[in-house]
C-alpha cells in the first residue's frame, strides 16, 4: 500500500470527520474496530473529508509499521482518507490536541469507551469546552455485561465518571444494533443514541466448494485468543468427539494464562482430533484459509458484529456459534447455527451431524451461508444509516 504525503489544504471543500482508534490499517491485530473505521472511510470518501488519528504499531506489538512515516499526515488513496500515525512509543496527549485541532473538523469520531489517549482524553477535552465539533461515540460492545465483566475495577469508575460529567448529554451514541442501543440506553438514560449497523465487508468471493469426505470435518476458529472468544469451551468439547477432526485456530495471544489453558487442552486430545495453531493473519489471506475449511466455529461470549463470523458467511461456509452475537435464527436460513453456551452438547451435535455429512449435504450448507451474506450486503440500509450519523 502506497501513502503520497498530503498537502491538506488540496482537499474539496467537504465536511470533515476526524476518526480517533487505536489501531488502524496496516494493523490487523486488534479485529472488527479496525475494519469497521475502514468501511466508514470507504463508504463516505466522496461526501465527507475524512482524517484518521491512529498510532504506528499494531495491537500487541512494540515495533512499528515497517515504511510507514509517523507523525505526520499521509494520504490512503484506496481510502480516501488522511492518516496521522502517533508514534506510540513516544505518544503524549498534547499531540493528540495538536491535531484535533490542525483537522478542526465537523465531526469527531470515537471508537469504545476505555481508551485513555483516544476517549477518555478527548471526552474530558469536549467536558471543559477545548474542543468544539459534534461528537459521536460508538461503544463497540463494550457495555454489553460480557465486556463489562473483563476488568471491570478499571472499567466501572470510568462508567461513573462519565455520568458525573453528564458527557452523553454532550454527545451522539452509535449504536450498532438495538441490543447495543439498550446497553448504552442502560447506563446512559436520556442520552441520544442513533443505530447504525456495522458496515459489512462487500467484496465477496465467487462461490467454491470444497472436499467433503463423510466421517471428516476441517474447521477453523478466527479471534484474539482471550477469554470471551471462549476457544477453551470450543477445545473441550472437541476432546469428547469421536469423528475426525482438524481445528485451525488463527488469531494473535492477547491473554498468555489463558493460552496456556489452551494449550493444555490440546495436549489432552485423543488421536482423532487435530489442531493446529497458525498464530495472527492478515485480512487478506483469511478468505483463502477459510474456503479450506468446511465449517467456521466462534463459541464467542459476545460479539458487537463478529467480522470474522461474516468472513466465513461471505466466503460460503457455515458458522458454528453463540446465540450472543448479532447473528441469530441462520439455521432457518441455512447458513449455520447459533446455539446457547449453556448448551454445549448442541455444539457437539451440530459438529457430529456436519463431520458425517456427505458432499451434497456439505454444498447445501455452504452454499446456503455464501447465498445469507449476499442477500445481507444487498439489501443493508446501513449506507443511509451513517449519512444520518454526520449531518
Amino acid at each position: 500500500m502506497v501513502y503520497p504525503i498530503i498537502i491538506l489544504s488540496v482537499l474539496k471543500n467537504k465536511k470533515k470527520i476526524l476518526i480517533l482508534v487505536d489501531w488502524f490499517v496496516p494493523g490487523f491485530k486488534a479485529g472488527g474496530p479496525i475494519q469497521s473505521c475502514v468501511n466508514i472511510c470507504k463508504i463516505l470518501k466522496e461526501d465527507y473529508n475524512i482524517y484518521v488519528l491512529t498510532t504506528d504499531t499494531d495491537h500487541g506489538e512494540k515495533e512499528p509499521y515497517k515504511k510507514i512515516a509517523c507523525n505526520t499526515w499521509l494520504y490512503n488513496n484506496e481510502l480516501g482518507a488522511a492518516i496521522y500515525y502517533l508514534q506510540k512509543k513516544t505518544l503524549k496527549a498534547a499531540q493528540i490536541v495538536e491535531q484535533i485541532a490542525f483537522v478542526d473538523a465537523h465531526f469527531i469520531y470515537l471508537n469504545h469507551l476505555f481508551s485513555p489517549y483516544f476517549v477518555v482524553f478527548p471526552l474530558w477535552l469536549k467536558y471543559t469546552n477545548r474542543l468544539r465539533g459534534k461528537f459521536v461515540v460508538c461503544p463497540r460492545g463494550a457495555l454489553y455485561d460480557s465486556a463489562l465483566s473483563l476488568k471491570s475495577y478499571k472499567k466501572k469508575p470510568l462508567l461513573y465518571l462519565y455520568r458525573w460529567m453528564g458527557i452523553h448529554k454532550q454527545i451522539t451514541f452509535h449504536a450498532t444494533n438495538e441490543r447495543e442501543e439498550t446497553a448504552i440506553k442502560k447506563y446512559f438514560p436520556g442520552s441520544e443514541v442513533m443505530v447504525a449497523d456495522n458496515l459489512p465487508d462487500t467484496n465477496q468471493p465467487l462461490f467454491v466448494s470444497c472436499k467433503k469426505v463423510e466421517g471428516k470435518l476441517d474447521c477453523i476458529f478466527i479471534a484474539r485468543i482471550v477469554p470471551i472468544k471462549n476457544l477453551l469451551f470450543l477445545l473441550q468439547l472437541l476432546q469428547q468427539l469421536q469423528d475426525m477432526i482438524t481445528l485451525t485456530i488463527v488469531g494473535p495471544v492477547e491473554d498468555e494464562a489463558y493460552w496456556q489453558d489452551c494449550k493444555r487442552s490440546i495436549s489432552l486430545m485423543p488421536v482423532n482430533i487435530t489442531v493446529n495453531y497458525l498464530g495472527a493473519k492478515p485480512n487478506s489471506e483469511l478468505s483463502a484459509l477459510i474456503q479450506q475449511h468446511h465449517l467456521f466455529i466462534l463459541p464467542t461470549k459476545g460479539e458487537n458484529f463478529g467480522h470474522s463470523i461474516f468472513e466465513a458467511l461471505l466466503c460460503g461456509r457455515p458458522v458454528l456459534i453463540s446465540d450472543q452475537t448479532p447473528w441469530l435464527n441462520l439455521e432457518a436460513q441455512n447458513a449455520g447455527w447459533d446455539l446457547p453456551l449453556t448448551a454445549p452438547e448442541k455444539f457437539a451435535d451440530i459438529i457430529k451431524k456436519l463431520a458425517a455429512c456427505n458432499q451434497v449435504h456439505f454444498d447445501t450448507h455452504s452454499k446456503g451461508s455464501w447465498q445469507y451474506a449476499s442477500n445481507f450486503i444487498h439489501h443493508t440500509v446501513t449506507v443511509k444509516q451513517y449519512f444520518n450519523l454526520f449531518k
